[in-house]
């Protein structure tokens, strides 16, 4: 597969190169390490999650699990008050 190959969303027809899918996996694999160590995110969970983000090809995968991650950071701040 080539780093120049396009891949389309089939809902709104934007378009990401695998090069961007892969800064964008990187930099939410990070945010989910971040996270395993500032909440005690259970091994399942944690692996579900990084499975989630080694399979993303489509900007709404990659917004949804943005999405899911804010979500946890916003719990992991809550339980630290």
């Amino acid at each position: 597969m080539s780093n120049t190959q396009t891949i389309v969303t089939t809902t709104s027809g934007s378009q990401v190169n695998v090069s961007e899918i892969k800064k964008i996996q990187n930099k939410l694999s990070s945010e989910l390490n971040d996270l395993k160590e500032s909440m005690k995110l259970n091994a399942g969970e944690y692996t579900r999650l990084n499975q989630e983000i080694s399979n993303l090809q489509t900007l709404v995968q990659i917004e949804s699990l943005k999405t899911e991650l804010a979500n946890l950071k916003m719990l992991a701040s809550k339980s630290k008050k």
